[in-house]
This record gives C-alpha cells, structure tokens and sequence, in this order.
C-alpha cells in the first residue's frame, strides 16, 4: 500500500508506478493518471475521512461530501491505491507482465516481480527470472537449474556478478561457490533484481567487477492464511508446498511465516533419482516502514545428478547427443565407474539472516548479521590404482575392495566434501541533512572451508559404501591412515569501509550519489598433504570509487549516467595445488602471483514512463584488465578448477527493454542488447604468446533478445516467453564456439471464479488455479552454456613460432521438452 498526497483536489494526481510485495499482496501506484483513472483500473480508490481539503482554513470537510475547489489544502489529502491480488502475489496490473518496474538508480538495473514468478513452474532457481532481463543469458542443465544453472550478464559470468539475498553475500568469498536454487522456495521470493555494469558501494562481495544479482523475500502477511501447491510432471516429477502466514501476533507487530516443500524428481540426463527437501521461515516485528527487525532463514537437503555428464565437448556432443549419461546397471564383471549411483551430489545447507533498519531522528541505520553453512559431496566412479600418490609420496599396496583378481586397479568412488561455514554483518548508517543524505558503511566476513577429496569402495551392487564421505569408511593407506588426494583449507577474512553522499537538488529533481569503498581480503591456505607448500596465503585491497546521478525532466522522462569500478578477488583456487592421484603429476599447480580482475565502467541511459508504457535505453563501455576466467577441468570424472588470465578487455554496447501496462488483458514486454566485446591483448602460454589480440571475448554473445507476452482476465491467463543469444565464442582463438539458439516457454492457467456455484460451495479456497507449466516449447536439442572455456581448442602457432597444442571446451546440454502441471491456492 502506498500514499499519494495531492495539495490541490483540482490538479491531475502524479502516481509513480512502481510495485510493492508487502506479504502476498502486491500493490499497485499507477503514474501520470488521474485520481478517477487510478479508481477505474484497481476497483479501489479511497480517500480518508478526517483529511483536511480545499475548504475554509482550520475546517475538515468529510471525504464524500467534499467538492473541487481550487485553493490548496492546508493539509495534504491521502488517497489508498490498492491492487487485488491472488494469494500467489499476482496482480494483474504490474507492467510487462511483472518484467518491468520504474528504476532511479543512477545505472542500469531490471527488476522481475511476482506477476512474473508465479506464473512460472515452482522449483524455478531465482536465476531463471531473470532470463528475459537485457543482456541476460540463462542456461541449465534441467528445466528448474537444481542440477546446475549458469547466468551471464553483458558477456560476464556469475563469479564475477555480486548475488545478495536480503544484503547477504550468496557467493561465498572463498570459492564464489553458489547453488541459486537452493537458497529459498520460488514461492517466497518477493523480487529479482539484476544491475549489469558493477555493485553498489555497500553490496556485501567482493567479486561485482560485472555487477550485480539481488534476491529478496516476501514479507510475511498481517492477516492469517497461507498457500498450497502441489505439481507433478515429466520424469516423475511431484513436489508438494504449504505455507503458513501466522499473521499479526495479537497487537504485538510481529508477524511471521513458514514454509516447507518436498519434490522428487529422475535425473535430467539418463537414469537416476533425485530429491530435495526445503524449509523457509521468516518472523517481521514492524513499528512503522522505517523501524523493523526480521529474522529470515532457510534450510536445504538435496540429491542431484553430479556434474561430468551435464557437459560435453564438441566431438562427444555429435557422436553421442543427448545419450552422453550415466550407465542406468552396475556389471560387477567390468566394474563400470558411469554407474548413477557412483556419480552424484548430496547437499545440506542453511542460511539464517536478520535484515533490521531503525530511525533515530535524522540517522537511520541499516544493519544485516548472517550465518551460512554449506556441506556438499560430490560423488565420481573412478578407476582407483593399487599405487598412487599421497601428496609426493608413492603409496603401493592399497587395498580396493572387490577388486577383480588380476587387476592392478579397482572401481572406487571419489568424493570431494565441500563443508563451509562463513558469518559476517553488513552495516550502513544515513543522516538527513536537507539535500544532502551522507552515509558511512562498514562490511566484516568470515568464511572458512574445508575440502577433502577421499576415496570410499562400493557395494556389490555398484552403490558407494559412505555416499557422504564419512571418514571412517574411507579407503585407507596400509599405514591405516584415510587417503586423500586433496586435503586443504581456506580462510577468508574480509573487511570493506564505504562512505558516500546522495545529493538532492531541485525539489529531488536531481539526484547525485558518489562515494568510494576501501576493501581489505585476507586469504590463508593450508595443504595438508606432503610435497605441498604447507601455507600459502595472499593480501589484496580493492579501492572502489564510484559517482552517478539521475535527473526528472518531467513526469515521462529520466535520464541518468554513472561511472564506477568493480573488482574480483583471485578466488581460493589460485592458490591451491591439486595432483593426479594415480601419477604424481600436477593437475594444477598454486600461486599467490596473481593479480585481481578491475574493471572501469561508464553508463548513460534514458528511462521513459507514461499511462501505457514503462521503457529504457542505455549505452554501456568496460574497460577490464586482468580479466579472470574461471573454467573446469577433470581429473577421471572428478572436476577439478582451472583459471585464465585473460588479460585486458574492452566492451561497448547498449541495452533496451520495453513493457506495457495491460489493455485488453495483454502486458507484453521486449528486451534486446547488442554487445561489442573484444581482447586487447596477445595471451602467454609458456614462453609463446597465443595471437588473440582483437579477437572476441568469450562468453560475449553480439545479440541477446528475450520477448514475453502476458494475458490475464482474472480467469484465464497465459503467459508465453522466448529468448534468442547469437553465437558465444568458447575459446579465445575463437576456433570454436557455442551456436545462436532459440528457445521459447508457455504457461496456460485458470482460476476458479468466487461467483460461480463451485467456487462458492469451494469458498474456503482462496483463488484456486490449475497451471500447466512448458519448458523448451520446440523442444530443442542444442547446448545451452558454455561450461569451460579454453584458450584454444586447436593447434595454434605462437606468436613466436611455437606450436601450441589445443584442449576441447565443455559446453552444457539444453534441457529438452518438459511439462509441469501445477495446482495451487490459498487459505
């Protein structure tokens, strides 16, 4: 619910459009319409009783008697504006169908709400929302991205967008490790929110150098009910939902909410079955919109398919297609490692949280504490050698059991156990001096992280003998100690000061903010295996100034421009040493000599909004040095991290995105980015240099277009997206690349009408619907993502003459056709 105050009954009312998810309702302020307009389109416009109006000085005329007059009121009146809303969040009346909103931020920035959400399949990870965002590039591997999911903004990838979840870092800081999917139910998300270019000065990351990625949960509902949902679907899909809105808690001002879901599914590739479990809760103690405290937290337990066979090189992708996947049987005769059950992830985490703003006086605080854990064994078959190496040291004589007679190996199973804790709070304190609004910051993390990468035998039946990697079921040396490959921990320890100042001028026609974030990085490594630099740690600072401004040419027109820096930190895996159990031989080798990615960024855009259409324009330049690629490489069917200095980078391009409000029932939107993105430099492999200087950037599709068309009648809707990328180079040769693709999604629903004779005698329900949900619509069979990059993936002569051999990308298959029917209402 929002307030507008008119000082003259006679004056058209100006409504800044723009959405508010308070609980499970959506409210709604339309722009640029008249007091009637604004009552025509939401069935609601109330104006108080008791508000002083254009009469006599000193009298108080009522609401429903008073007439226009045209001296202005002593006292502003205050109209409600209020939208209905399904129990689901959905309103009918957001623009584009929920993929537009009115922005003022001094950059670009797009924000999805839950007109959008809700009409997609539950399960959806949050990244799936902001597909069809301008220069945004989503890609999974199954049709929700629990298996894996990857997201790229204007050519950059996740590791270098900033994800916050209510100000709380989801990339760890270590690793920048990050399951999306798994961090909240798609029913409890209030909004997503993507700003391509870089962070703001007080996002809790430090690796924003391409900007980014916002999550928020609904608020919990000042009136008792709830929302239930059941689904099924392809490849055994079933999943159940129920949340429960506790309401006001007696006059207390607290209100609360849980929720839990169950879903089972098959793997998306080949045999196999998965499962997840997930509880959300979140309990608001709210005085007025500037004083609240909220206690926000989420626990997960997942099973998934694990990650070699979600990608594929070029070759095996056109002599296998889509059967490249796990063995569905275990043969005890060859003792295949491709047998599902030796190949997956478990998970359990949580992520508990307590976003709180106050107000004292002219200061207002904002102050965040977080706690996360993250526990994940990633399951791989693997032919496990009689001799290997612990460390530098050759151990012979271990023992694998079932091993066939004969053999001088045998079928094991590699985990590699992620157990992650990290904790910190973020800070920012704002004083109204008039125009002037300075604020001072401050940001503390810890994160700690523990990986071990052991051996465990299996079952006659193929299964793992500890799927969790328990020690004591570990393979062990003949000294009795557990084998290990990998045996290392990271401690990251993170401060960052900011402080900034947002001026007003012009009666807030005008807005400027500028500051600068001082960010300090500790990282302390410790390799527990012998031959290996025992510690090994790295100092980094980050000096991030930034400056930006808006202006309101009038009710229709905003123009704004900015420049800002962002950086990624050399993520933890720089550091680290990783060896080929079965040789000895470096599969990676550790450094504390690398420099972090920097990036200078300037924009200037233009927004337009009026009664029909909300709209932006905006042309964007990056200047990059020592650009950082994360890639993959596997060592057997264990992935193991490598990373590219790319060095220097320029990009130039512009985005656009268009929505309307609805007529005729239809909202439809259009997004489109053209992207220029190229290398400035040769890039050195041993004592050559590989000639990829103006070649293109990886991952930098030329065209990005997403189009989405909404209609909603109250009873019957549907809801129909396709997206479109060009070609991605996948090298930076560009002697290989990842084809243009098209896919395209719909969703066909109706809702049971309270009028009718079921929907009486159905009273206790609130807004029942049934919801067919299609993914990949043409039923496509392509790539979908790139998943390793590589410099080249042939032979290549140096600069220097020097023959430079090449290495296959991996690209992730597209998930294919795929139908979800989902029933769902409230209570």
């Amino acid at each position: 619910m929002r307030r507008l105050r008119t000082r003259n009954r006679t004056l058209r009312a100006t409504l800044l459009t723009s959405v508010m998810l308070t609980g499970a309702a959506e409210h709604l302020l339309l722009h640029t319409a008249p007091a009637s307009a604004a009552t025509a389109r939401t069935g609601h416009a109330v104006r108080h009783p008791g508000t002083a109006t254009a009469a006599a000085p000193g009298r108080t005329t009522p609401a429903h008697t008073a007439k226009p007059r045209r001296a202005v009121s002593a006292t502003p009146e205050v109209i409600e504006v209020r939208a209905e809303t399904t129990p689901d969040g959905v309103t009918r009346h957001a623009a584009g169908g929920g993929l537009i909103h009115l922005q003022d931020a001094p950059k670009a920035r797009s924000t999805v709400s839950q007109d959008y959400i809700a009409k997609q399949a539950p399960a959806q990870n949050a990244y799936n929302f902001a597909k069809m965002m301008p220069g945004v590039v989503v890609a999974n591997t199954d049709p929700a991205g629990h298996e894996k999911s990857a997201l790229s903004m204007r050519g950059l990838t996740q590791d270098e967008i900033a994800n916050t979840y209510n100000a709380m870092p989801l990339s760890s800081v270590g690793g920048y490790n990050l399951d999306l999917a798994w961090i909240v139910d798609s029913e409890n998300i209030g909004t997503v929110s993507a700003q391509p270019g870089s962070s703001n000065l007080d996002t809790a990351a430090i690796n924003g150098s391409g900007g980014s990625f916002t999550l928020t949960t609904r608020d919990p509902s000042k009136k008792f009910g709830g929302l239930v949902d059941f689904g099924a679907g392809s490849r055994d899909y079933t999943r159940q939902f129920v949340r429960i809105d506790t309401g006001e808690w007696g006059h207390s001002g607290i209100r609360s909410f849980i929720s839990a879901s169950n879903q089972h599914d098959s793997f998306y590739r080949g045999p196999g079955e998965e499962s997840f479990q997930h509880l959300d809760f979140h309990v608001l103690k709210e005085w007025d919109p500037d004083n609240r405290i909220s206690l926000i937290g989420g626990f997960m337990r997942g099973l998934a398919g694990n990650e070699p066979y979600w990608s594929t090189t070029m070759a095996n992708w056109h002599k296998l297609g889509w059967s490249n996947q796990l063995a569905r049987y275990y043969d005890p005769k060859t003792q295949n490692t491709d047998y599902w059950k030796q190949n997956w992830l478990h998970s359990r985490t949580y992520n508990l949280l307590a976003p709180s703003k106050f107000r004292f006086g002219k200061v207002r605080l904002e102050i965040t504490p977080y706690t996360a854990y993250n526990n994940k064994v990633y399951g791989a078959g693997t032919d496990l050698g009689n001799t290997v190496y612990y460390g530098n040291q050759q151990i012979t004589a271990m023992v694998i059991p079932g091993q066939l007679p004969g053999t001088s190996s045998g079928n094991a199973e590699s985990y590699s156990s992620l157990n992650e804790m990290r904790g910190g709070v973020v800070t920012k304190a704002t004083i109204d001096l008039g125009a002037n609004h300075p604020y001072l910051g401050y940001w503390f993390d810890y994160d700690n992280s523990t990986d071990l990468t052991g051996y465990t035998g299996v079952n006659s039946d193929g299964s793992p003998t500890t799927p969790w990697g328990s020690s004591d079921k570990s393979l062990k040396m003949p000294n009795g100690q557990n084998y290990y490959s990998a045996n290392y921990s990271d401690i990251t320890t993170t401060h960052a000061l900011f402080a900034g100042d947002t001026l007003k001028l012009f009666h807030d026609k005008l807005v400027i903010d500028g500051g600068m974030r001082v960010t300090m990085i500790n990282r302390n490594a410790t390799q527990r295996l012998p031959g290996l630099p025992y510690k090994i740690g790295l100092n980094e600072l980050q000096l991030l100034p930034q400056l930006g401004g808006h202006y309101q040419i009038n009710k229709n027109w905003q123009v704004f421009a900015g420049v800002a820096t962002g950086a990624k930190a050399p993520p933890d895996s720089y550091l680290l040493t990783t060896l080929n159990p079965n040789t000895g031989a470096y599969a990676s080798k550790g450094s504390n000599s690398v420099k972090e990615e920097y990036s200078i960024s300037e924009e200037a855009g233009v927004r337009y909004n009026d009664d029909i259409f909300v709209g932006s324009l905006t042309y964007f330049h990056y200047n990059f040095t020592n650009r950082q690629i994360s890639t993959y490489g596997y060592l057997g069917n264990q992935q193991i991290a490598e990373n590219i200095n790319g060095g220097g980078q320029t990009s130039n391009g512009f985005d656009v995105e268009l929505g309307t409000r609805p007529f005729y029932h239809f909202r439809p939107y259009v997004s489109a980015q053209y992207l220029h993105s190229v290398i400035d430099n040769n890039i050195r492999v041993g004592d050559d240099y590989l000639p990829t200087k103006g070649k293109i950037s990886t991952n930098a599709p030329k065209w990005t277009t997403a189009l989405g068309i909404d209609w909603d009648n109250g009873t019957f809707f549907w809801n129909f997206d396709m997206t479109y990328f060009s070609r991605q180079y996948s090298t930076f040769m560009n002697d290989e690349s990842l084809p243009k693709l098209v896919t395209e999604n719909l969703t066909i629903g109706a809702r049971l009408n309270r009028n009718t004779w079921l929907g009486r005698q159905l009273s206790f329900m609130k807004s029942p619907e049934i919801m067919l949900w299609i993914n990949n619509l043409a039923n496509t069979k392509a790539y979908s993502a790139i998943n390793s990059v590589k410099l080249n993936a042939h032979t290549t002569k140096g600069i220097y003459g020097t023959e430079i051999a090449g290495t296959s990308p991996t690209y992730n298959t597209l998930s294919d056709f795929y139908a979800i029917v989902t029933f769902r209402t409230g209570f």
